[in-house]
């Protein structure tokens, strides 16, 4: 296992090296401003996908709140605990690290069309600079080699061993310095060009912004070791909270499942009573009817639309209720054993939280269209800022707050799925 020391010194080596060939390519092959901007965005993109793929296999526990996470299919995501080992690899897959990533990606990707727009497409147009086939081919090279650079980091990154004590947010926000830099040094550069700057001037600062930037991602393990000595909070000091031990056994204790069809038929209501399947597809259907009615021809494309707007909520929908919930099974454990806690378990990913018994007293039950179309119950509580939900439930399988169902029967209402 490397010292800190040892993988700075890598870093600074693989990074020295990434930063060396557009320099290079300034020096000796006589690149112009847009060949230097055009491989410093395409660096952009490799760092943001090379962090993506670190933190998709990191094993610390994610440091978001998942209750920002509470869309269709991402709070799914965000609220499971557990892997998914890959075939062949000592590697897996956090579930709950997907979230993030996306996030990333989709922010990333917005981020990178616009500074290329800006910083390369701008100063082109500008400049009405081309590249010459031979440096066209010389930039090649070197798009080449800033990817492979960026794609050493990452496997030292994995053959080390260093993804299994970090979150996923760690390799995203050092990602973030390095991709402020090139951005900076793209987006600034570009406006420089545009406003007539002389062509020297960019080019030193351009060089100079990517440099500063790669040099303060390298040291920042040392900006937060700083940050968690002192009292200054840069907001650097990171925060690695730990996965609770969850110990869980069928051993004297009760289990009960959601019943499978009801939790797909909930499914397709999550869906659709999303606000946004709300949003579009009412829209869609009330313009449509408003131009059947007041022309002789009827609006298919608008209706059709509609319909394929609640197919794909309906999709996402079942997804979203069918991944939380279909495999679950709830585990009660007995007064004598377990301390009659109640444990909720993935059959896939394995246990994925704890109540204590006073915590069953708390839960209330509600009958959802689902369950009264089922014949079955949801059980809720609120605990620790988290909501828990035990839907499609058979009547009087958990006890809750020692009352049966038919003396709980007026608790909650009638909402949702």
């Amino acid at each position: 296992m490397l010292t800190p020391s040892e993988k700075r010194r890598a870093k600074v080596a693989v990074l020295m090296a990434v930063n060396a060939v557009p320099l290079v390519g300034v020096l000796a092959l006589d690149w112009s401003l847009v060949a230097l901007l055009s491989v410093y965005w395409v660096e952009l993109g490799a760092c943001v996908v090379g962090a993506a793929v670190k933190a998709l296999f990191a094993e610390g526990k994610p440091t978001y709140d998942a209750n920002g996470f509470s869309w269709l299919v991402f709070g799914a995501l965000s609220e499971k605990r557990g892997r998914v080992g890959l075939p062949g690899l000592p590697l897996s897959i956090q579930v709950a690290n997907l979230p993030a990533i996306l996030m990333t990606l989709a922010v990333g990707s917005v981020g990178w069309a616009l500074f290329g727009a800006i910083g390369v497409g701008g100063v082109g147009e500008t400049t009405g600079a081309t590249m010459t086939d031979a440096e066209t081919l010389s930039v090649g090279l070197g798009v080449v080699a800033v990817v492979f650079g960026r794609a050493v980091d990452v496997g030292r990154y994995l053959i080390g061993g260093a993804y299994a004590s970090v979150p996923p947010q760690q390799p995203l926000r050092s990602a973030l310095v390095s991709a402020a830099g090139t951005g900076s040094a793209l987006l600034i550069g570009g406006g420089f060009v545009i406003a007539g700057a002389p062509a020297p001037f960019v080019l030193a600062f351009v060089l100079a912004v990517k440099l500063l930037a790669d040099i303060v991602d390298v040291y920042r393990d040392q900006l937060e070791a700083f940050d968690e000595r002192t009292s200054v909070e840069l907001g650097l000091a990171p925060d690695t909270p730990e996965w609770e031990r969850i110990e869980s056994s069928r051993n004297g204790s009760d289990t009960v499942r959601p019943k499978a069809v009801a939790v797909v038929v909930g499914g397709v209501a999550r869906g659709l009573s999303s606000p946004l399947a709300l949003v579009l597809g009412g829209g869609l259907t009330l313009v449509g009817l408003l131009s059947t009615a007041t022309t002789d021809s009827v609006a298919v494309e608008l209706l059709g639309g509609a319909v394929a707007v609640a197919g794909v909520f309906t999709a996402l929908g079942v997804f979203d209720w069918s991944f939380r919930y279909l495999a679950m099974e709830y585990r009660i454990g007995d007064e004598g054993v377990g301390d009659g806690k109640l444990v909720g378990y993935d059959r896939l990913l394995g246990p994925q939280w704890r109540l204590p018994r006073e915590a069953r007293a708390e839960m209330e039950r509600t009958r959802t269209v689902t369950d009264r179309l089922f014949g079955t119950e949801t059980l809720r509580v609120e605990r620790d800022d988290r909501l828990y939900r035990l839907p499609h439930l058979p009547p009087d399988a958990v006890e809750v707050g020692g009352r049966s169902a038919a003396a709980a029967a007026g608790v909650g209402g009638t909402t949702g799925a």
